[in-house]
């Protein structure tokens, strides 16, 4: 019984990476190639960058960076305000007077944060 080798470039996840970032397949890997190699990355990244730039000039300004995370943090004292009165109080949060004393219109802050860089409050900065 014969055996057919398998190719090594096949089956090495080393050498499949190399052969994934290598975008021009010359056997050799760029700085550019090697960079670019991690896209969700950079695509995370031009989401956290355009999320920061508000007004959308390209630049990012130490107050739009500041009021970002002021934004962030007026939406997590909210989340934390939810939380804490459906532990002190018990009650059921899908009966509509659990929510009487909380601010109306919620969904502004909602919007503000969900187009920017920070989507969850736990991946503040990485």
């Amino acid at each position: 019984m014969e055996i057919t080798p398998i190719p090594i470039d096949k089956t090495d996840p080393n050498v499949k990476e190399f052969q994934r970032i290598d975008s021009n397949k010359d056997g050799q890997l760029t700085f550019t190639e090697f960079l670019l190699s991690d896209g969700p990355f950079l695509e995370h990244q031009s989401r956290r960058f355009h999320g920061f730039d508000v007004n959308g000039d390209g630049v990012v300004t130490k107050k739009e960076f500041e009021d970002y995370f002021k934004k962030l943090e007026k939406y997590k004292r909210r989340s934390d305000m939810f939380f804490n009165k459906f532990n002190r109080d018990r009650r059921d949060p899908f009966q509509a007077s659990f929510f009487d004393s909380f601010p109306k219109n919620p969904q502004e802050e909602s919007r503000e944060l969900s187009g920017g860089p920070l989507h969850n409050p736990s991946m503040v900065l990485l």
